[in-house]
């Protein structure tokens, strides 16, 4: 009986250990790792070839500058800091 009882749980173990290592979804040719593979070195080839002469334009990029740029960046990192003491919820109230 107690062999019986061991080769039933041993058979469920080594289904589920074996069940473990198969993954969800079925292996594809066509995964999104295939299908954009070298897509960022052909788009910097594509660029340079459109405008090689980007190297020559020296004035900056357009967008923020460094004050906003670093106002931003201090109020994004004082998001994390809170001085003010969390309140401490109970979710089971035996009350």
């Amino acid at each position: 009986m107690l062999k019986r009882h061991f080769l039933i749980i041993s058979i469920f173990t080594g289904f589920l250990f074996i069940s473990s290592c198969i993954g969800t979804t079925p292996y594809t040719e066509d995964s999104m790792t295939n299908r954009y593979w070298g897509r960022s070195h052909g788009s910097i080839a594509y660029n340079q070839m459109m405008n090689p002469d980007a190297h020559k334009n020296l004035d900056p990029v357009i967008g923020l500058d460094g004050s906003a740029a670093e106002y931003n960046v201090d109020k994004y990192k004082q998001s994390f800091k809170t001085d003010e003491p969390r309140e401490i919820v109970n979710i089971l109230k035996l009350q």
